[in-house]
């Protein structure tokens, strides 16, 4: 019992690092690591969210997430139809969750 509450505590300690110091590109290819890694086939992925609630989780409001998305697809880094994702870069992806301004 106390090891998971271990991993939430750790889990939301990240997550109030994110929202207060990173940009939304950066939450949002964070976000998109983190799912990824727990699918079998980690470059493709369904989101299990709405992309509304997806936004509120990622601190920002639907149309700025929109907006984000399609800067990514325009950079070569996802791909997406509807709620399925497929990491084309996974490299720019990775840079992009630690911090580097792609775009």
């Amino acid at each position: 019992m106390l090891d998971a509450l271990s991993d939430r505590l750790r889990q939301f300690t990240i997550q109030v690092e994110d929202l207060s110091l990173k940009e939304i590109p950066n939450r949002l290819a964070a976000y998109f690591l983190h799912v990824s890694k727990e699918e079998s086939r980690n470059d493709i992925f369904t989101l299990e969210i709405p992309k509304g609630q997806l936004a509120s989780l990622l601190g920002t409001i639907p149309e700025t997430l929109s907006r984000v998305l399609s800067r990514m697809r325009e950079a070569g880094i996802i791909e997406d139809q509807g709620k399925k994702i497929k990491i084309l870069d996974m490299e720019s992806l990775i840079n992009l969750a630690k911090g580097t301004k792609l775009f």
